[in-house]
This record gives structure tokens, sequence and C-alpha cells, in this order.
């Protein structure tokens, strides 16, 4: 039996040109899902300024705890479409009334406002989203 090198090469050249073809598509499909998904999971800041620092902690598990002011709002809850980059937070005790928002850069911040045909706060959350306004307070990334 006598075996063709040539045809041998191709074969192998082939093989090399699957796998290589099967750890960059991996590679790609990894980064690209990293930077469709972001999650606003956990501590949000507002430094403090006019009035005393607060925060906004995002729990896994779909809780919203404001810590340091708007204690009436609690209980609340979070969720976010990673496919619409939608953030809803509803809050409980809120007059019901919509708020309007105002940012200065749409990829670095943020507003959350209140659309009362979902009874919650909204907001588009990208990576890119630096900080979330939250009825006239930054509140950042910690």
């Amino acid at each position: 039996m006598a075996f063709n090198i040539k045809h041998i090469q191709l074969i192998r050249d082939k093989g090399l040109l699957l796998f290589l073809l099967l750890i960059f598509s991996g590679v790609l499909t990894s980064c690209s899902l990293k930077a469709f998904y972001m999650s606003p999971e956990e501590t949000w800041e507002y430094p403090g300024g006019s009035s005393p620092p607060m925060s906004i902690v995002f729990h896994a598990d779909g809780r919203l705890t404001f810590v340091g002011g708007f204690d009436s709002f609690h209980p609340a809850t979070w969720h976010f479409d990673q496919h619409r980059h939608q953030l809803q937070i509803k809050v409980s005790n809120y007059d019901k009334s919509p708020t309007g928002c105002e940012t200065s850069s749409a990829e670095e911040s943020s507003c959350l406002f209140y659309n009362p045909k979902t009874d919650s706060f909204e907001c588009k959350l990208t990576q890119k989203t630096k900080s979330i306004t939250f009825l006239g307070w930054n509140f950042f990334r910690k």
C-alpha cells in the first residue's frame, strides 16, 4: 500500500485549519458575549455633595436596597433585560408621577425615568454606562 505524501499533507493542513477555526470562533464568541451583557448587579454610589453619600445596591436575587436615602421606597426590586439593555426598577410608595431625564452623554450615563405604563423606573444600561441618575442624584458604579 503506497501513501501519497501530498495527500497526507493536505489532510494534515485541513485538520489544522479546522482546529484553528474552532479555537478562534470560541474566542470571538466569548468576547462578543462579554461586550453584550452588562448587569447592574453591584453597588452604585452617590459620593455626597449637597447631601450625604447614598448607595443603591442591586442584589443578585433581584432585590434593590437604598442605603443613606430613599428609605420610603423599600421594598424595591430590579430586572435587567440583557437583549434590550433595559433596566427596570420597581419601588414602593412612589406617587406615580412621570419624571423627565436630562443627561449630558447617553453613552456614559443613564437616567431612570418613571414610566406609568410599566409602573417602574426605566433606563438603558450598556457597558459604557458609568453613572445612573435617579430622581436627580447621580450614582456611580463602585
